[in-house]
């Protein structure tokens, strides 16, 4: 090529990489959490390789079999490897068992997008998850499938083709009576085809590798406890090495009682956190997924001081941050005065909040704490809209404008509890909230929880139903724990099971106006093979 054309060359170049650079930037991020398919995920001194190697034989570019072919979540390997270790007699200690698992979510993970799908059951605990079947393959597989296992427990999975075949292989050889208890269909057809349909809904695709996460520093917490309400307050997470942390912190609740929390954490796959404190004296776990400066998910607490809280946490990196509003929505003609809750948020007046033109007239604001702001407000829409909220320029979650309240609603529409057998089978609760919803023609829009009133009610299924007789009552902020324990019981009609199934009444007053809705409970036996979940 003559000497004279280079330039034009390198002119060419230089602006074909700028066009490129808006494409190529998003997709380096797109696949840096991905290992190329035919990478070895673990190395031969890794416990993965001295632990399962000796079953799961390596293939000719060295991935283990049935290891390196499926990706599932921290729960989810925990029991993998206690089967192992349960009927195949693999020797694990405890200090084992921390190690397997952070290497096998390494690389065998879910992403996050997949792990939030199916975070309800990453806590071990009473989910209260309602799972419905959307479409005739799905109906297909629930018959097939969900009989024993939540729909969320084979969310959790991604497989080869030949991983998810030998499913069928796994149940026959572990559970050799699925055959006979699914006996209205041919079981072994059935779920051969619905192994097919799984291959192909949730295939395998790539190894996960873990991102870069650091997590030490200052965090500010804000929560919601149903039947409580808000909360916020700072933890502190200090790295302790090998993926592991120190979470020390507190929180004041909307009530004004404060609660100071201490433990330890472990990340795996540079998202998944799981927290094990104390909560003024209490034991807590949390599950949550962390993306980059903010992590979202439960804390929850075991009967008999049951309580599940959802939260987020965001880093405090010294910079002006908004997590929320509350509430998240206002009312046509009323007077609403707004919190909202950050990290190091200024000093405002009335004339720095802007709502970005929605009919919302700002009467006063004022900042009452480092991490709050107290705004009063008026609504004047009069349909349902969106309200975009900026602080100063600092963007906040939008709000919803709504006319009036046109119905609550009682989540879960079915409440599962269950009684207790002893103290490694505590009794099971369920903490009912109200929502509010308004209405824009045939379209329902959920607005956020109201502090309704609950009670529980007979609902009548037999002749002589005496269920409310024995399960108790229920906390007017909609908190129920069953009392009773497991076993017959001598005085009910056929010494029946201290269960039943009753109807879970709220009640809300807003102003003149009463909102009323139903939902049911039904309290059930304990979960004695929990892993099955």
């Amino acid at each position: 090529m003559p000497m004279t054309r280079r330039p034009r060359l390198h002119a060419a170049l230089r602006s074909s990489l700028r066009a490129l650079s808006p494409l190529v930037v998003p997709l380096a991020a797109a696949l840096a959490g991905w290992l190329p398919a035919s990478a070895q995920a673990f190395e031969a001194d890794s416990l993965v390789r001295q632990k399962c190697s000796g079953c799961h034989a390596p293939d000719a570019q060295g991935r283990l079999a049935r290891i390196e072919e499926m990706r599932t979540t921290p729960e989810e390997w925990t029991v993998i490897v206690d089967r192992m270790r349960r009927l195949h007699g693999v020797k694990i200690s405890t200090a084992d068992m921390d190690q397997l698992l952070k290497e096998l979510a390494s690389t065998q993970l879910l992403t996050p997008q997949e792990q939030a799908r199916v975070s309800y059951l990453s806590l071990w605990h009473n989910a209260q998850q309602m799972e419905d079947p959307a479409g005739k393959d799905e109906e297909r597989f629930f018959a097939t499938c969900v009989r024993c296992h939540s729909a969320g427990k084979v969310y959790s999975y991604r497989m080869t083709p030949k991983a998810w075949a030998k499913v069928r292989d796994t149940h026959l050889y572990t559970i050799p009576t699925v055959v006979f208890q699914l006996r209205e269909m041919r079981w072994i057809d059935e779920a051969d085809a619905m192994l097919g349909w799984l291959a192909g809904q949730l295939p395998y695709d790539k190894p996960w590798t873990a991102p870069a996460t650091r997590l030490d520093g200052r965090w500010g917490v804000f929560g919601w406890q149903p039947g409580r309400g808000a909360y916020r307050g700072q933890a502190q997470i200090t790295d302790t090495g090998k993926l592991d942390y120190r979470v020390s912190g507190s929180i004041t609740h909307a009530d004004g009682l404060g609660e100071d929390f201490r433990g330890e954490a472990t990340l795996y796959g540079g998202y998944a956190l799981r927290t094990r404190t104390v909560n003024n004296g209490l034991e807590n776990m949390g599950a949550f997924i962390v993306e980059g400066d903010r992590a979202r998910g439960e804390w929850h607490l075991p009967a008999p001081d049951f309580r599940t809280a959802r939260a987020t946490w965001l880093r405090d990196d010294g910079s002006a941050k908004i997590a929320r509003v509350l509430p998240g929505y206002l009312l046509a003609g009323e007077k609403t005065t707004l919190t909202v809750e950050g990290l190091n948020l200024p000093e405002v007046r009335a004339a720095d909040i802007s709502f970005g033109g929605a009919p919302v007239k700002v009467l006063s604001a004022r900042r009452i704490a480092p991490d709050a702001l107290q705004i009063v407000v008026q609504s004047s829409g009069a349909k349902v809209a969106s309200a975009a909220l900026s602080v100063k320029g600092i963007a906040a979650p939008a709000l919803t404008l709504a006319p009036r309240i046109d119905h609550i609603a009682i989540t879960p529409e079915t409440g599962r509890a269950r009684v207790s057998v002893n103290d490694d089978h505590p009794a099971e609760g369920v903490q009912f909230e109200a929502i509010a919803y308004a209405r824009e023609g045939k379209r329902k829009v959920a607005l956020g929880p109201v502090p309704a009133s609950f009670q529980l009610a007979e609902e009548k299924t037999r002749e002589d139903d005496d269920d409310m007789r024995w399960l108790g009552a229920i906390q007017e902020s909609g908190n129920y724990v069953p009392l009773v324990d497991f076993g017959s019981n001598p005085t009910r009609g056929l010494k029946g099971e201290n269960s039943g199934y009753v109807k879970v009444l709220a009640q809300y007053r807003r102003g003149k106006q009463t909102y009323k809705a139903q939902a049911h409970l039904a309290v059930t036996l304990p979960d004695l093979i929990g892993r099955l979940r």
